[in-house]
């Protein structure tokens, strides 16, 4: 899908992961968020006409099935079930969407790397895995965009988050070695407060 584009289909993720990105006003392509499986793309432009608002690129292997603008309508119309679970998730989208909006004026960016962290691992966190890691292929500069800062102000907040265990930074991806110590972080306003078990020994977060 291509912002700008008008609204055709809509596709349902079968399996894998996509992103979700917009050109800013400067014409530079931001990083929105992540989608996974079970997730819809495109339900927007269909509903209310307009163009797409955004573009959404392939993350690796991906398989979605795609559905005609107007069968989704028709859909829609005759199974109210699948209306309230599309309403669900651009409700649940504008919720988060505004958590972060607030959270642009009311926390550093320490706290908005780490929160994005914690989103992240649960998209990216194979299901069934006791793993007690994960890992975020995702850039130092991706991250910074879902974190609403600055690259150098995001490299600084993984540089803290390193030298207290919580993570451990690669090119284009970030391994958290324990997920219970992030998470523990995330709910903290200062990155002092947790130091993490680098995922060795026993975690005082389990």
């Amino acid at each position: 899908m291509r912002q700008g584009d008008p609204g055709d289909c809509v596709w349902v993720l079968r399996s894998g992961r996509v992103k979700v990105v917009a050109r800013d006003g400067s014409g530079h392509d931001r990083l929105l968020g992540i989608r996974g499986k079970g997730e819809l793309l495109g339900e927007m432009s269909c509903v209310d006409d307009g163009p797409r608002s955004a573009s959404v690129v392939a993350h690796g292997a991906v398989e979605a099935t795609k559905i005609t603008k107007t069968r989704f309508v028709g859909i829609m119309d005759e199974r109210p079930a699948v209306a309230r679970e599309v309403v669900r998730q651009v409700s649940q989208r504008l919720r988060d969407a505004e958590r972060k909006q607030s959270e642009l004026t009311s926390e550093n960016v320490d706290t908005r790397v780490t929160r994005v962290l914690v989103d992240l691992v649960a998209e990216f966190v194979d299901e069934g895995s006791a793993a007690r890691g994960v890992s975020v292929p995702l850039g130092q500069e991706e991250l910074a965009q879902l974190a609403a800062a600055s690259h150098v102000s995001a490299q600084r907040a993984l540089r803290r988050l390193r030298t207290r265990k919580l993570v451990v930074t690669g090119y284009g991806r970030v391994e958290v070695p324990c997920v219970a110590c992030l998470v523990a972080l995330s709910g903290l306003n200062h990155a002092k407060d947790v130091t993490g078990c680098g995922g060795h020994g026993v975690c005082p977060q389990r």
